[in-house]
């Protein structure tokens, strides 16, 4: 049996931890407002696992864990982070963690909740100290893991992938307007989603259903995550012309779009209303 230790108890961690309920692991979880990390016996689990909210939290909590680590002379234990963040805060974490011989693996994923559950996780990953395509617990929460030669490549896709498809999810809030300005709807709906040949079938498929019905309640990421994202591609791809991203921010940066802030993404499309 394999212990891990999530650091955080959210949406993706206790999906996880549901998914890995078969006896071969042993589950512990460290909640941000519980014990200090620092004061934490780290050498007792195999697996020390991340998905934190933001770069400033988890630059925290990645110190903390630093010094938790060495206090409890912990060797054996892989360290992995598997949150979107900055390139630099990655880059940086690692960077400590291998100055002190410790194993740490950057894995930031697609799939969201249901991934999480059915352990069909897709993960961009990359070590300077341990093969990421073989790793147990990776393969584990996996569908398919892809791995990148330098650490923070795969931080920069997350942050590419994330902004195309969240401008894109932008794009369709826009176009729900004239979809309900169409007589029949439900027909246009079944179009757009029941043909392959249709190249924006894939986005409609996902999201135009939710979107639709406003069940934003079923949250599979929440959108402050979403909003952060976007602020961290947009400053990652700086020199880039990003001008339909940058308007699909400042829409979500007005004052009351915080009330939707721990809906699902998708409620983005209320914007457009």
């Amino acid at each position: 049996m394999y212990s891990i230790l999530f650091i955080g108890k959210g949406i993706i961690t206790t999906s996880l931890a549901k998914s890995l309920d078969n006896g071969f692991w042993k589950v512990y979880y460290h909640r941000r407002e519980g014990e200090n990390l620092d004061a934490i016996n780290l050498s007792k689990y195999d697996y020390v696992v991340s998905c934190l909210p933001d770069a400033e939290i988890a630059t925290k909590a990645w110190n903390d864990i630093l010094v938790s680590a060495l206090n409890s002379k912990t060797r054996g234990t892989k360290f992995i982070d598997i949150s979107t963040l900055t390139r630099k805060t990655i880059t940086t974490i690692n960077r400590a963690f291998c100055h002190e011989k410790l194993t740490f693996i950057e894995a930031p994923f697609t799939g969201s909740k249901t991934g999480a559950l059915n352990g069909r996780l897709v993960y961009f990953a990359s070590s300077e100290m341990a093969e990421p395509e073989t790793d147990l617990f990776l393969q584990c929460t996996s569908s398919k893991i892809y791995s990148f030669d330098n650490v923070g490549s795969p931080t920069q896709f997350k942050l590419f992938y994330n902004l195309w498809g969240l401008t894109s999810l932008g794009l369709l809030g826009q176009m729900l307007q004239i979809l309900n300005s169409i007589p029949q709807t439900d027909l246009v709906s079944e179009i757009l989603t029941s043909n392959e040949e249709f190249w924006m079938s894939a986005i409609a498929k996902q999201k135009l259903h939710q979107s639709l019905s406003r069940k934003y309640e079923d949250v599979h990421c929440k959108l402050k995550y979403a909003k952060k994202d976007i602020k961290y591609a947009i400053d990652e791809f700086s020199d880039c012309k990003l001008d339909l991203s940058r308007c699909l921010q400042s829409i979500l940066e007005k004052n009351w779009s915080q009330e939707y802030d721990d809906l699902d993404f998708t409620s983005m499309c209320e914007f457009f209303r």
